[in-house]
């Protein structure tokens, strides 16, 4: 029997790591500069592209040339063209445009958060004074404004789930804490004509949800709860309660504490549909880095979250009196979709 090799350290993956953060600034100076957008009427040469944005020429070379080596622009000659793929991602009237993205997970507090991996580690948690749980973070309205990238299909694949049940339902009262952009509740509503949703998260963050209700058609059937998740009044009792990428903030015992409280909150024979980050109990770090990676931002970013495995999350559940839980997953979704009852 032969066995599987190992993976080979060497010098040039060590370079690689080491030098990350540049193919990130590259990414992120492109978008910024909008010049996947200006290529997309055909192939064009650097003094162009500089003419257009206002820069120089010799920086916008060298600035092509790095963005064709790391593969997301092909030269011809002494021009650059865009590749498959990028009208829909790179370019700001794509359909899945991810200026958004790189405006949250390359944001100058994510970066400067990492800075202090090494602290995290020797503490366990955060040491930054501005963190993910600070009251009413200004960072939150930046990335409730940014919601196209983030559903990954995870909204559509949730909404699939609980309609079948809701229509056989006497009222479709939801609420969804910590709402952020609310994208989870209104894809919902926008499927189910009844529903009536409440959002709960931070002031300033709702402002932003508000103006997403209103783009999306629901501003009508939606109300909000301002405050932390943790104290402020619940309302209710509701038909559906959603917890959407949060528990992952939180060590097992926090979450389950925010999943008991939130059970207080739910009709007998209603619902929780709660979505995040997770991983098999087969997965490895070799097999399925990206949680794995996750933990590490919320080493940085949270006192004691990290990435909870499927398990845990059943685990969580139903210590906090849920039963029939359910996961859903699909290729579209990055975040698996957890549907539970309440008796």
């Amino acid at each position: 029997m032969t066995e599987t090799a190992l993976p080979h350290v060497d010098a040039k993956l060590l370079h690689d790591i080491a030098r990350g953060y540049v193919k990130t600034a590259l990414l992120r100076t492109a978008l910024e500069m909008r010049v996947f957008d200006l290529l997309t009427d055909g192939p064009q040469d650097a003094d162009a592209v500089a003419t257009k944005v206002g820069a120089n020429p010799r920086g916008m070379r060298i600035l092509l040339d790095a963005l064709a080596g790391i593969g997301l622009l092909r030269t011809i000659k002494d021009r650059y063209a865009l590749l498959p793929g990028s009208d829909d991602l790179l370019v700001s009237t794509g359909a899945h445009y991810f200026g958004g993205a790189i405006r949250l997970s390359a944001s100058d507090w994510e970066w400067d958060a990492q800075k202090h991996l090494i602290d995290a580690v020797r503490r366990g948690g955060t040491v930054t004074e501005t963190h993910a749980l600070t009251p009413e973070f200004d960072f939150w309205e930046e990335f409730a404004n940014h919601t196209s990238w983030f559903n990954n299909g995870a909204a559509e694949l949730m909404a699939e789930n609980l309609i079948p049940w809701a229509k056989d339902r006497d009222s479709v009262e939801v609420l969804d804490v910590a709402c952020s952009h609310g994208s989870y509740g209104f894809t919902f509503a926008q499927r189910e004509p009844r529903a009536r949703v409440t959002g709960l998260d931070w002031p300033n963050v709702l402002e932003v949800t508000a103006r997403n209700a209103e783009r999306l058609g629901v501003r009508d059937r939606v109300r909000f709860i301002s405050g932390d998740m943790f104290s402020v009044p619940l309302g209710g009792p509701y038909d559906i309660v959603m917890l959407t990428n949060v528990l992952h903030h939180f060590s097992e015992r926090q979450a389950t504490e925010l999943l008991s409280r939130v059970a207080t909150a739910v009709k007998p024979g209603g619902r929780i549909a709660v979505v995040g980050h997770t991983f098999e109990e087969h997965d490895s770090p070799e097999t399925n880095p990206l949680p794995y990676m996750f933990s590490v931002i919320m080493l940085v970013q949270t006192h004691e979250g990290e990435t909870h495995s499927v398990s845990t999350y059943r685990k969580m559940l139903s210590a906090a009196g849920f039963v029939n839980v359910q996961t859903h997953a699909s290729d579209t979704a990055m975040h698996r979709v957890f549907i539970a009852d309440r008796l």
